[in-house]
């Protein structure tokens, strides 16, 4: 049970440490949680698994983790999503044989606590996970700590992904790294992931405060007209825009 409580700490994008360098991987794990359990569960995720990910940290191993809560609402279940940004494949290596000496060391009593907390805090069938790769994303450390995230999930259609990139490129790079010198936004990053469908391209941003949402509709009505039209049109043509969703989330605790 342990173990499936610490790989949630795998995750999208991590907030207060991306001074170090950015994460080439996020592991995300999504979580419903029943009503009124919010603090079991926090205290379950806190128990089991923050002195493993301190120690990654320190070793330049995990770059960052936390947990976000919806601030927005579509038809996903979930309630709470904690994410690790890893900086690469070998560091995920290295935090499961962390977690495998961290379980021997629990004696039975510990064990069966941990249990119950997960059975009591943690919907049965609920828990999902998610793989990010960051294809592009912001390389220097936010201005100010992270308090929202905002995600954008797009569903590429087959073949022309790397036309997708290319679009990212010419407009949303230069966008956020305009928006990121202005204090509120960042880190930013565009993601590919295979393993839960409905979509296969994210976009995502910190937050300090939401007024980044301002700056970001501002930036949008500066652009060329005519411009813009035409990335509109260029999305169209290589997405599939009936399973574009949009949504915001609060960070509840990050590291």
């Amino acid at each position: 049970m342990r173990r499936l409580v610490s790989l949630a700490f795998l995750l999208l994008v991590c907030a207060s440490a991306f001074a170090q360098q950015p994460p080439k991987l996020t592991w995300l794990r999504f979580y419903q949680v029943p009503p009124g359990k919010d603090a079991e569960f926090m205290r379950l995720l806190n128990d089991s698994s923050k002195s493993v990910f301190d120690k990654l940290i320190a070793d330049k191993q995990v770059v960052g983790w936390g947990v976000a809560v919806p601030l927005t609402h579509n038809d996903e279940p979930w309630t709470h999503v904690v994410y690790v940004g890893l900086t690469d494949w070998a560091a995920a290596d290295a935090l499961l044989k962390a977690i495998d000496a961290s379980d021997a060391k629990l004696s039975p009593a510990e064990m069966k606590r941990m249990g119950e907390m997960a059975m009591s805090s943690i919907a049965p069938g609920s828990v999902r996970d998610v793989i990010l790769h960051h294809i592009v994303q912001s390389e220097v450390p936010p201005m100010a700590r992270p308090k929202y995230i905002g995600v954008h999930f797009y569903t590429v259609k087959q073949g022309p992904a790397g036309h997708g990139v290319a679009l990212f490129n010419e407009w949303g790079k230069p966008m956020f790294t305009s928006l990121a010198t202005k204090g509120k936004l960042g880190p930013w990053g565009f993601s590919t992931q295979t393993s839960m469908p409905g979509y296969t391209h994210m976009i995502w941003y910190f937050m300090s405060d939401l007024g980044a949402m301002d700056q970001s509709d501002d930036a949008m009505k500066a652009m060329d007209p005519m411009k813009l039209r035409g990335f509109d049109v260029r999305l169209r043509d290589l997405s599939e825009p009936e399973k574009y969703r949009t949504q915001l989330l609060r960070i509840i605790q990050a590291q």
